[in-house]
């Protein structure tokens, strides 16, 4: 951001600019997601149901480490807003010390997966399964943290496009894996499933870290490390036993409810796979696939939210109320009209995206069903999604985290369970009841922007 004034319309423009290309670098994370899903779909409703199952609080996990480590984006773009660019260089070491401590204590968690399964009403078949496939998802935690993290410092300095390459890079990368190690393309090995498929995507997702860092020290060379991302051995050190030191406190501090937030509503989506587990192995697989469209479409909101976060931070770092007050609402609206094109795409196509996606006709003909009803959801996921993102960028992290946990829990899985299980809605009270979180949610945290930045403007910022 600059310090002239943009017109509404000039913040639209200028968070499309910055949020499209973090929107396609996130895409594509979820693409590795959707590369599984379709060719796992191929090997039977067993497999899909596991890959769900057990993907389901492993990505949990996963989403609220990102939002943690989005608190990178916020202070770096806050300390160069105070005109203190050499400061990201230990926020970013902080990053990447929490980043990787984050990913192995996640991990851990996998152990008990299976168990965990079982405990909520889960097939011991599924179960089992799934079981595997949340082992796999979990070795690779780590590097792709890092990736993240290294990233996310990428994208604040305004290299947003180097995730774009490399995710575009794992993304074929993974559909060659899928081919050879799932399908069984020329035979060269035998056809695997849920979990070779997750197996495969954790070796893509260390290939992302290992360029992102090679990246990023390119760059600092080349740029001349304004910085201060070429850190001796022993600030490294002194930043492993400390976790970041003082950067790593803000860090965590921050990035803590963000996190947190992020959490809240993935895992209430976690919850959802669950139930529809209880359901029968047709309802989990067509859940799964359109979650997965869901998601895929969701990452407008991290991009667009990351760049509202940015532009929103950066003014805020010089003092500017009213340029953040117009960021964050033009980036809101945005997102709803760029989502809204694509839930225009999905209601268009929803049967034959079920079919491509599933092989099991019984599934298939379900998820016809939810992903009518998603292609209608999208746009005010991403709305609310985008007004999270606004927030962070005024460090205002525990309001709205309650508010998630409100619209979520105390709405969303409340009234999903009455109508998918009690009343026998099935796949349909699934979304109804996410539906009902989701505007929820969004209803809260718009007015809460609206009236943080207002104060703060009544505080005597121009």
């Amino acid at each position: 951001m600059t310090d002239a004034p943009l017109t509404f319309g000039g913040h639209a423009l200028a968070t499309l600019r910055l949020g499209l290309p973090i929107a396609l670098s996130r895409a594509g994370l979820i693409g590795l997601f959707a590369v599984d899903t379709v060719a796992v779909g191929q090997r039977g409703g067993l497999e899909l149901a596991a890959l769900g199952v057990g993907t389901a609080p492993m990505s949990t996990l996963m989403l609220v480490c990102l939002g943690a480590l989005q608190a990178t984006m916020v202070l770096s773009a806050r300390a160069i807003g105070e005109g203190d660019p050499r400061s990201v260089g230990p926020i970013f070491r902080a990053a990447v010390v929490n980043a990787v401590a984050l990913g192995l204590l996640a991990g851990l968690l996998s152990l008990f997966a299976e168990p965990f399964f079982l405990m909520t009403g889960q097939a011991p078949d599924v179960a089992a399964l799934a079981g595997k496939v949340a082992l796999q998802f979990a070795w690779g935690l780590p590097a792709f943290l890092l990736f993240l993290a290294v990233n996310m410092t990428l994208e604040t300095i305004g290299r947003p496009r180097v995730g774009v390459a490399i995710m575009a890079a794992a993304n074929v990368a993974n559909i060659l894996f899928d081919g050879v190690f799932v399908l069984g393309w020329g035979g060269l090995v035998e056809a695997g499933g849920a979990e070779v498929a997750v197996a495969t995507t954790s070796i893509v997702r260390l290939g992302m870290a290992v360029a992102a860092v090679v990246v990023l020290d390119r760059t600092a060379v080349r740029d001349g490390d304004p910085y201060g991302f070429r850190a001796a051995g022993r600030d490294w050190l002194q930043a492993a036993a400390t976790l970041g030191g003082g950067w790593g406190g803000d860090l965590r501090r921050l990035g803590l409810p963000m996190g947190l937030g992020q959490g809240v509503e993935s895992a209430a989506f976690s919850a959802m796979v669950l139930i529809a587990g209880v359901m029968g192995s047709e309802v989990v697989a067509a859940h799964q696939a359109t979650m997965t469209v869901m998601s895929l479409i969701y990452m407008n909101a991290v991009g667009l939210g990351a760049a509202a976060s940015i532009r929103v931070g950066a003014a805020m770092g010089r003092g500017a109320t009213a340029e953040a007050r117009r960021a964050g609402f033009a980036a809101i609206a945005a997102g709803g009209l760029l989502s809204g094109s694509c839930g225009l795409l999905v209601l268009a196509l929803h049967g034959p995206l079920a079919d491509a996606m599933i092989g099991d006709p019984v599934a298939a003909a379900i998820a016809r069903q939810t992903l009518l009803m998603a292609g209608v959801l999208v746009a005010f996921d991403t709305m609310m999604g985008t007004a999270m993102g606004a927030l962070r960028g005024l460090s205002d992290v525990w309001m709205p985290l309650w508010m998630q946990s409100a619209a979520f829990w105390f709405v969303s899985v409340p009234l999903a369970l009455f109508l998918g299980l009690h009343l026998g809605f099935g796949a349909a009270g699934l979304y109804w009841g996410l539906g009902a979180g989701i505007l929820t949610s969004f209803a809260l945290l718009a007015p809460r922007f609206a009236r943080v930045t207002k104060r703060a403007k009544k505080r005597g910022n121009p």
